[in-house]
C-alpha cells in the first residue's frame, strides 16, 4: 500500500569553515515556532534573518567570533520578545532555534556539526516538534525496502526532543515518521525518495502541518555541511 506523501523542503548549507581566513563562525535562525509572528533576528546589532516564519532554515550568516546575544524581534518592531546569549566560537556553527513556550516562544542555542562525517556516510539530525502528533518513531527505508522491513533509526522521540546526529551510509532513502509504536499505514508519514551523499550533514525539522490534516506532518530539511 503506497503510504500519503510528506512535504519536503530543502534549504541551503554551508562548506566546512575549519580553514576559513579571517576567523569566522556560523550563525543561522531554524524557526520551529506555532506562536511567534514573523520575526527578525539580530546578532548583536547585526541582522542575520528578516520576516522569517514557522518552518524555517535561513542560510549560515558568517560573522566575527565573540560573546553576543541573539535578539528576536517581531518584524517592523524595535523590541525584542525574545534573546539569548552565547559564545561564538571560531570554526563553530550555531542556530538560534525558536520554539513555543506555554505562553508565547523562547530562543535557545544549538550548535551544529561543522565536521564531515566518517567516509561514505552522512550525518543527521532530528528536530521534533510535532505537538498534535506526540512522540515519533523515524525511519529511513532504504530504496529497495519496506517499512515493514526496516527498523526505525529512532524510536519514541518525543516532542521537543533535539536528537544527537546519526551516522548513516550515504544513499537513497524514504524518510517515514510514524506515531510511536504505530505503523498503520493510515498513521505513517512518508516523504519521496532522497539523496544523501556522503560527507553531508543535515538536520530534519518535523512539525505540524498547519492548514490541512493529510499529511499532518511537514518536513524542513536543513543543510548543515556539503
Amino acid at each position: 500500500m503506497a503510504l500519503p506523501g510528506l512535504a519536503v523542503v530543502w534549504l541551503c548549507g554551508c562548506q566546512n569553515i575549519q580553514n576559513s581566513s579571517p576567523a569566522q563562525t556560523l550563525v543561522r535562525v531554524i524557526d520551529a515556532s506555532y506562536n511567534a509572528p514573523a520575526v527578525d533576528v539580530k546578532i548583536g546589532t547585526t541582522p542575520i534573518a528578516v520576516n522569517i516564519g514557522a518552518a524555517t532554515f535561513t542560510n549560515y550568516a558568517f560573522l566575527p567570533p565573540e560573546p553576543a546575544t541573539a535578539s528576536i524581534y517581531p518584524t517592523k518592531t524595535t523590541t525584542a520578545t525574545a534573546s539569548v546569549a552565547g559564545t561564538f566560537l571560531v570554526g563553530q556553527e550555531h542556530s538560534v532555534f525558536l520554539t513555543d513556550t506555554s505562553g508565547g516562544y523562547q530562543a535557545t542555542l544549538l550548535l551544529d556539526q561543522a565536521v564531515d562525517p566518517p567516509a561514505g556516510y552522512v550525518s543527521l539530525r532530528f528536530l521534533q516538534q510535532a505537538v498534535r502528533t506526540g512522540a515519533v518513531d523515524v525511519y529511513l527505508i532504504p530504496s529497495n525496502g519496506t517499512l515493514a522491513g526496516t527498523k526505525p533509526l529512532l524510536s519514541d522521540v518525543a516532542t521537543g526532543t533535539v536528537s544527537a546526529y546519526v551516522n548513516v551510509q550515504a544513499g537513497s532513502y524514504t524518510l517515514a515518521i510514524a506515531p510511536a509504536g504505530d505503523t498503520n499505514a493510515k498513521d505513517v508519514y512518508t516523504s519521496e525518495a532522497l539523496q544523501f551523499t556522503a560527507e553531508q550533514v543535515r538536520s530534519v525539522l518535523i512539525m505540524d502541518a498547519q492548514l490541512t490534516t493529510s499529511p499532518p506532518v511537514t518536513i524542513t530539511i536543513g543543510n548543515d555541511l556539503n
